[in-house]
């Protein structure tokens, strides 16, 4: 601390010296464990993007927890995670065509795709409850024995890493799915059992939608 006199009023005055100002390292330290503690789970930043938020963003086109309601859409819940992530991916990459699709994947990263594949992975499947023609069904039924059994076991309720469950999905869909892989021609290629779809014609692929929704 430092007087100075006032030689006019005869009046002292104290002058502190200037603070120092800290080191540059040290203002650099500080500002970095501030960002850790704003980015830490405490602050919530990390809940934005938790897995069945991501999830939950689905709910318009395919349902409820993945559960479709509507026959243009396809049931996503409790398939296969591997599956998920393989379809997911693709559209992201642009390998499987689509209209809306490949637009919406490209905004995850590929840990957002597997954690949201996860989360749908675990809800549990839903089957249609709508009626269909037993005839028809019946038909399906043959096709599906003689041509589909191997990758689709047990009715279609079997699945894999590259096989989707087909029992108790939706027939519109399905019938869209299967003719959309037919008409492709080599594109569809790429995929399993598709050179067994290609042969399908249009009444054979409609028994076969008719038998896997028929299936819960």
């Amino acid at each position: 601390m430092h007087v100075l006199h006032n030689r006019r009023t005869g009046l002292a005055a104290r002058i502190d010296p200037p603070k120092p100002h800290p080191p540059a390292g040290g203002r650099l330290l500080s500002l970095l464990a501030l960002a850790l503690v704003l980015s830490s789970p405490a602050a919530g930043a990390g809940d934005v993007r938790s897995a069945d938020m991501l999830a939950h963003t689905c709910a318009g086109c395919h349902g409820t927890d993945g559960a479709s309601a509507g026959a243009a859409m396809p049931t996503i819940a409790g398939m296969n995670k591997s599956y998920l992530v393989t379809v997911l991916t693709d559209y992201k990459t642009g390998l499987r065509p689509s209209t809306i699709m490949g637009r919406i994947m490209r905004g995850y990263t590929d840990q957002e795709i597997a954690a949201m594949a996860g989360w749908l992975a675990a809800r549990p499947w839903v089957s249609t409850e709508r009626p269909v023609d037993g005839q028809v069904a019946h038909r399906g039924e043959q096709i599906h024995l003689s041509r589909c059994e191997t990758c689709h076991a047990d009715g279609g309720r079997g699945q894999d890493a590259t096989s989707p469950r087909l029992a108790g999905q939706w027939a519109p869909y399905i019938r869209h799915v299967l003719k959309a892989c037919r008409d492709t021609g080599l594109r569809c290629k790429t995929r399993q059992g598709a050179e067994r779809v290609m042969a399908l014609d249009d009444a054979e692929i409609d028994a076969l939608a008719h038998y896997y929704e028929s299936q819960k």
